[in-house]
């Protein structure tokens, strides 16, 4: 069942992996973890506690990880509103309530499936097949510890084995599919008409006096906003590290660090294996153990005079993942499987043949069709990352120091930057001109943004508070030059403003011609006769479905929205760019279900899954209702 929750939920799985993976630690203030302040909850119910501290570690988690989707696409103002604040806060009660329910409901990964789930991880595969060595040094380059990770995996699992349980319940009657495909099958008959502005905008006059006024009326509208320039201070772990010496790192301190860490530089070895599976359920009786190791003990004597491995596990193995490909698991290492089957699989020769070996998930019969020694990045080729290392490790040592005496240099020097770039030997950075609405380097953070034009520091030239900028690191800003708010001149803008005027009055003429046609015809002149009257070309297409995309999707929202008429009876629909369409419904006829056998089962699952999604709601909005869930949402 865990393979095929896999393939439904690949994309899922693997966007929450790459966060994990690719989110650092981020810093809120490294003296906050020293403090002894009581613990504050930003959300409370029966058996559910969310600390402020577990909230902004997901806060970070969710902004990364919509950055890495959206790009630069992203409006960073969205992270950090409340809103977005308070979507997070309500998706984590969500999680923790189906977790904790789950739980109690007997829900379990097993070590197998938790393992079969991380080794498909892309992040962690060298040459197409799960690299341990890749696997631990990911997870120590981000700090996250492998029981902490396989517990992110393992939620992830049982949430998901949630949601599809309740989506794979759902049932709706055929009937209801059937009514159902008789309106998404309808074809409409339709006249329409498209009053366009541009049609207008080259005979419309704009004079100097209409000019006058808009500009006057308008004039905030065409301000060139404040603008600054600041300074900054940088302190992270990297460019700590930057201005350390890696030469002077002695080779003994080098040779430590590259036997205390070894197991980032072996990389084990890896077999490829093939296997046929015989699945048991979660607590075998000896007899069905038994009778599975028979099965495939029988297998295997075929197999051992002539038959072929791959297409004795194309008919027998109940793995359905790899039956398919003969069985073949791709390279494995014995920290991928279990200790039983690791065990047989290790001891084989090339080409050998297991006997009948029970693991987690069934009894496996198993081949070796490669094998892949274990390799080892010699001290002289690993020098180089072992010199990062190092410098990563003794700079994260100095980071805690440093930050404190940045901090407190610039507010004892509050007017200058340079006393705290030089307290913890950083250089001065410039930024290039932004305003508060957008701005590029450290001006794209919105923290950064709303620290600088802060009233204080911007009327009072002094250095912003110490800003948490991600990846452990501070930053502290000083504003070094301004441009105030302007308005730009009328000549300047006197070509937008006529655009702008000619663009307002043509559309609305558009706007106009369009109500006279729907009076017309209300009046009783055919549609055909009253549009041509108004210089309007009409369109009459052949009936068509609700899908169809020769009709602009506003206008055929429209269309089929529109009740059947009993008289003729015409609708404006305002379009893309002050186009506005007009049009008459002729006939509606309806979709006929025997005629469409695929629409049917296609729309019927559509359905079921939509049934599904309403029970998961309800039962997420049940588990709410149950622990009286309080949101604190002053201290987000």
């Amino acid at each position: 069942m865990l393979n095929t929750l896999r393939d439904k939920t690949q994309g899922l799985i693997g966007a929450v992996l790459l966060v994990v993976l690719v989110v650092p630690f981020v810093l809120w203030g490294v003296s906050s973890y020293f403090s002894g302040s009581a613990t504050t909850y930003v959300a409370r119910g029966h058996g559910l506690r969310i600390t402020r501290v577990q909230f902004e570690q997901t806060l970070a988690e969710q902004r990364a990880a919509m950055e890495a989707t959206f790009g630069k696409e992203l409006n960073p103002a969205v992270l950090s509103s409340q809103r977005f604040k308070k979507e997070v806060l309500t998706g984590l009660v969500n999680k923790t309530l189906l977790l904790h329910d789950a739980a109690h409901a007997g829900y379990k990964v097993s070590p197998v499936a938790l393992a079969e789930e991380i080794r498909h991880v892309p992040a962690f595969r060298v040459n197409g097949a799960f690299s341990e060595a890749r696997y631990q040094q990911l997870l120590q380059a981000e700090g996250m510890t492998p029981a902490r990770f396989e517990q992110r995996v393992r939620d992830l699992t049982i949430l998901n084995e949630v949601k599809v349980g309740l989506l794979a319940s759902a049932f709706v009657p055929r009937p209801t599919a059937q009514r159902a495909i008789a309106l998404l099958a309808q074809r409409r008959a339709v006249a329409y008409t498209v009053v366009s502005p541009d049609a207008y905008a080259s005979h419309i006059t704009v004079s100097p006096a209409q000019i006058a006024r808009f500009y006057a009326k308008h004039t905030g509208d065409f301000r060139l906003p404040q603008q600054v320039r600041v300074d900054y201070v940088l302190l992270s772990p990297q460019t700590i590290a930057h201005h350390m010496n890696g030469k002077a790192i002695a080779t003994s301190t080098l040779k430590r660090a590259y036997e205390r860490h070894l197991s980032l530089f072996v990389q084990p070895q890896a077999r490829l294996a093939a296997h046929i599976l015989i699945a048991l359920p979660a607590h075998p009786t000896a007899a069905q153990v038994a009778a599975a190791k028979a099965k495939l003990a029988a297998v295997r004597a075929r197999i051992l005079h002539g038959a072929s491995f791959a297409a004795m596990a194309r008919q027998y193995s109940q793995d359905t993942s790899t039956a398919a490909q003969g069985g073949r698991l791709g390279y494995v290492t014995r920290a991928d499987l279990s200790k039983p089957v690791a065990k047989a699989l290790f001891a084989l020769p090339l080409d050998g043949i297991s006997q009948p070996v029970q693991g987690q998930s069934g009894v496996h019969l198993l081949k070796v069709l490669a094998i892949r020694p274990a390799v080892q990045t010699r001290f002289a080729q690993a020098r180089a990352a072992l010199v990062r290392m190092v410098l990563r490790e003794r700079a994260n040592r100095r980071l805690y120091r440093l930050s404190e005496r940045l901090r407190n240099k610039a507010f004892e020097h509050p007017h200058s930057l340079m006393p705290a770039a030089k307290a913890v030997g950083l250089d001065v950075h410039q930024s290039g001109w932004f305003t508060r609405a957008c701005g590029t380097g450290i001006a794209a953070l919105p923290k950064v943004v709303a620290a600088v034009f802060a009233p204080k520091v911007l009327a009072g030239h002094r250095n912003t508070h110490a800003i948490p900028v991600g990846e452990n690191a501070i930053l502290v800003a000083h504003v070094v030059a301004r441009k105030a708010a302007r308005s730009k001149p009328l000549a300047a803008v006197r070509g937008q403003i006529v655009r702008m005027l000619r663009s307002a009055q043509a559309r609305e003429h558009a706007k106009a011609v369009a109500a006279a046609l729907v009076q017309a015809v209300g009046k009783g002149r055919p549609f055909a006769e009253a549009a041509r009257q108004l210089g309007l070309v009409v369109r009459q297409p052949a009936p068509f479905g609700v899908k169809t995309h020769h009709v602009a999707p506003a206008l055929r929202e429209a269309i089929f929205a529109a009740p059947q008429p009993a008289k003729a009876a015409a609708q404006a629909v305002p379009l893309a760019h002050g186009q506005v369409a007009v049009f008459v419904l002729e006939r509606v006829m309806l979709g006929n279900p025997t005629t469409h056998p695929r629409l049917v089962a296609k729309t019927t699952n559509l359905l079921n899954n939509a049934s599904g999604i309403d029970a998961y709601l309800a039962y997420v909005k049940t588990l709410r209702a149950r622990a009286h869930v309080h949101l604190n949402v002053g201290q987000l």
